[in-house]
């Protein structure tokens, strides 16, 4: 594999541009012979030369960025030159903003052994490369794979707001008759340096519980979620016993993370990907404290045990490439008893914490305005799986009364924002079409509406699962009893092969027949379909689509 860009401040250059495929091969060689290192940096990612379970940091312009470990994160590639053949490939939280160039360092975290510097050339756009949000503050690629704001960029007002969030979310679920204590990264950073760990980005707390069946634990986190909801916070929901608290602050909110952690036939299981059989009670009862930022907090009657089961016995030692590795039956064991409602977050997340605004066109699809010339002036539309909002938003500049849904927060916020600040008849919200709770409460509100509205998903469809989409007939049965349509947009089969602007990822390539006929034995009924090239055109992209039009009147 032949790297589409070179280190070093004089030699980099762009091969495509100025010479030939076999001149190209010929420099290449000549770099590698002659300044070989222990690593390289192209557009595929960061090679490095050890198998060994190193943890590695990658910095542009000095800025730490990204952590890896050398055997993990990595696997065997062909390199000219034999030097560095392990890949670690870039982040796909961190791909949209690799434009232009940068001065990329690779280095041990261990030893501070440099394996690589100098300047990379990216792509052809005239800028430096700056890994930093809207408000120009630092990004760093988390253990999840997705980008944040850490705390060593962040403001003493932040962590002072977190804080407060922090006691009062520990004191509610006391009050409400779990044992609650700090946990995982706040615990950790708490005993070894009294502060949030810098490269870290929310809180964690969990709670012992004293159900022992799975679903005694997914009914008492509703319940506590809903004491949350009732104390005026605003929530998301990872799985049926893990859940996120938004906590306000002056630079744009952080997170309190809340997990169960439950006891069954004598294994350990904390939320989202721990289990035990060396735990035993007296690790956390009875609850002791700890000092955070100067504050006394509700902590286990051991934190070091704790940790010593959450991180091994190296907890002690700072790693940001740190990830839980559970074994495959713990993960199957936790997945079917509580993280149903979970499905191809992973993606969806990184997507939407990423540059998602600024890669997708803010323009309307060529869909929208179709199904705006079909519908009546000023017509309710619900755009379920709404994205970045593009196209709600612009049904809202037609008049539209609109309510946007999506199963990511990070997009409804964002898309929240622009209908504020532009006074525009819109609202977002969150809906998972995995949790069947949300499903049921969303078709049951939008059936009492006065007038019956308009549904609406553009490529929405191809992104579920089998349930996720059957749930979608379910609230499309509920909310049009009594008239409106259900315009979808999706690919089909013929575009599985296809080259795709956003890269590969979780799609479901159906066959019009088959969503036909799901749609109909739920009731529903079709007006219109229609398939083909041409229809949903998008830069470089002709997707195959189908365009259906169903009713559910009865």
């Amino acid at each position: 594999m032949i790297p589409s860009l070179l280190p070093g401040s004089d030699d980099s250059y762009r091969p495509s541009h100025v010479h030939s495929d076999v001149d190209n091969i010929h420099l290449w060689l000549v770099a590698v012979i002659s300044a070989p290192s222990l690593a390289t940096v192209d557009t595929a990612g960061i090679a490095v030369d050890s198998a060994d379970p190193t943890v590695i940091d990658v910095l542009f312009d000095g800025q730490w960025v990204w952590s890896f470990q050398a055997a993990r994160d990595t696997t065997r590639t062909f390199r000219l030159g034999g030097a560095a053949n392990r890949l670690a490939s870039w982040p796909s939280a961190l791909q949209p903003f690799l434009h232009g160039t940068g001065h990329v360092t690779v280095r041990e975290r261990s030893s501070d052994n440099v394996l690589f510097e100098g300047e990379c050339i990216f792509d052809d756009q005239d800028e430096r490369v700056s890994i930093v949000d809207d408000a120009g503050r630092p990004l760093t690629v988390d253990k999840a794979g997705e980008l944040q704001c850490a705390f060593s960029a962040r403001g003493q007002a932040t962590v002072d707001a977190l804080l407060d969030a922090l006691e009062d979310v520990l004191a509610r679920l006391t009050d409400a008759g779990v044992d609650a204590f700090l946990a995982y990264g706040a615990l950790l950073g708490a005993v070894r340096d009294g502060s949030f760990i810098a490269h870290d980005s929310d809180a964690d707390v969990a709670y012992l519980s004293r159900h022992t069946a799975p679903v005694d634990v997914a009914r008492e986190s509703f319940a506590l979620e809903r004491v949350m909801i009732e104390a005026g916070y605003w929530t998301w929901r990872f799985s049926a016993a893990d859940f996120k608290v938004i906590v306000p602050d002056p630079e744009g909110g952080r997170a309190i993370d809340v997990f169960a952690g439950f006891v069954i036939e004598d294994v350990f299981y904390l939320l989202p990907e721990v289990a035990s059989s060396a735990f035993h009670a007296d690790i956390v009862l009875p609850l002791g404290k700890v000092e955070l930022h100067g504050r006394s907090i509700v902590a286990p009657a051991n934190p070091e045990a704790l940790l010593e089961i959450l991180y091994g016995p190296t907890w002690r030692v700072p790693d940001p490439s740190f990830r839980f590795e559970p074994p495959h039956v713990v993960q199957r064991r936790l997945d079917g008893w509580l993280r149903s409602t979970n499905g191809n977050h992973d993606h969806w997340w990184s997507f939407y914490f990423g540059r998602a605004q600024e890669a997708v066109s803010t323009e309307p699809s060529p869909f929208a305005r179709w199904v705006h010339d079909l519908e009546a002036p000023g017509a309710e539309i619900v755009d379920i799986g709404t994205g970045t909002g593009r196209d709600a938003l612009w049904f809202a500049r037609q008049a539209h009364a609109v309510l946007g849904l999506d199963y990511i927060p990070a997009a409804t916020e964002r898309a929240g924002n622009i209908a504020r600040d532009e006074h525009l008849p819109a609202s977002f919200r969150t809906l998972n079409l995995y949790d069947i709770r949300q499903v049921l409460t969303m078709g049951a509100e939008l059936a009492h509406r006065e007038e019956s509205p308009v549904l609406y998903g553009r490529f929405l469809i191809h992104a579920l699962e089998d349930a996720g989409r059957l749930n979608l007939w379910r609230i499309a049965n509920m909310a049009l009893r009594r008239g409106g349509r259900f315009y979808l947009e999706f690919r089909t089969g013929l575009d599985e092969g296809a080259e795709h602007e956003f890269g590969e990822h979780f799609r479901r390539y159906l066959e019009p027949g088959t969503v036909i006929a799901e749609i109909e034995a739920s009731g529903g009924r079709i007006e219109h379909c229609e398939s083909g090239h041409g229809l949903a055109v998008y830069k470089q992209e002709d997707p195959h689509v189908c365009r259906l039009i169903a009713t559910w009147k009865r």
